[in-house]
C-alpha cells in the first residue's frame, strides 16, 4: 500500500509541476507605437519591429515613400542605429556583403520618384553566430540577435541632388508578463 501512496504522491507532483509551468508567464516585447511615421516635404517613413513569430523583436522594418519627382537614395553608410539616444553602429540586411561593411560602402538604394521602398534591417552590433558545431542549415548560420527595451530607432540619412535629408525615428521597446 506504501508503494501504491508514493506512486499517486509522484504523480501528483508531477501534474501539479505540469500544470504550473504551462501558467508560467512568458515575456514578450511591445513596441510603443507599434509603428512611427515620419513626415517631410520629401518622403513619408515607417519604422516597425520585426518579431517574425518570437516573444522578442529580431529586426526592423523601414518603409520609405518618395513624395518628390526626383529619386531619392538611402545612405547606408550614415545611416545608423540609434539606441537610448547613443549611436550603436550600421545597419544591415539581406544581400548586403561584409567587405562593403566593413569599407563603409554599403551601396544606396534608390527610391524611385512617386515609388515606395521596404526593406527589413538589423542592428550590425546585434548580429548572433550560430554555434559552428551544430547540425544541419542552422551550424554557423548569422541572425539578428534581440533588440533590447528602450528607445530603439533609426537616423536616416536620404540623399536627392547633393542635399541629404536627415530623420531621426524611434519606437519604445518593452517586455511584458503574458499568461500561456
Amino acid at each position: 500500500m506504501k508503494a501504491f501512496a508514493k506512486i499517486i504522491f509522484i504523480l501528483i507532483c508531477i501534474v501539479t509541476l505540469t500544470i504550473t509551468a504551462g501558467c508560467a508567464p512568458t515575456l514578450v516585447s511591445i513596441s510603443t507605437p507599434q509603428i512611427q511615421t515620419v513626415e517631410n516635404s520629401y518622403y513619408t517613413a515607417q519604422f516597425e519591429p520585426l518579431a517574425e513569430g518570437k516573444n522578442y523583436f529580431d529586426g526592423f522594418r523601414l518603409k520609405v515613400v518618395n513624395k518628390t519627382g526626383k529619386d531619392l537614395e538611402i545612405d547606408w553608410n550614415k545611416t545608423r542605429y540609434i539606441y537610448n539616444g547613443r549611436d550603436i553602429g550600421v545597419f544591415v540586411f539581406k544581400g548586403i556583403q561584409p567587405e562593403n561593411i566593413k569599407n563603409s560602402t554599403i551601396p544606396p538604394d534608390t527610391i524611385s520618384a512617386g515609388q515606395s521602398f521596404t526593406k527589413d534591417i538589423s542592428p550590425l552590433k546585434l548580429l548572433a553566430r550560430e554555434p559552428l558545431t551544430g547540425k544541419g542549415a542552422k551550424a554557423g548560420k548569422i541572425t539578428s540577435g534581440p533588440i533590447p527595451t528602450g528607445k530603439n530607432g533609426i537616423f536616416l540619412f536620404i540623399r536627392q541632388n547633393g542635399n541629404t535629408i536627415k530623420e531621426k525615428i524611434a519606437v519604445n521597446i518593452t517586455e511584458q508578463n503574458v499568461q500561456q
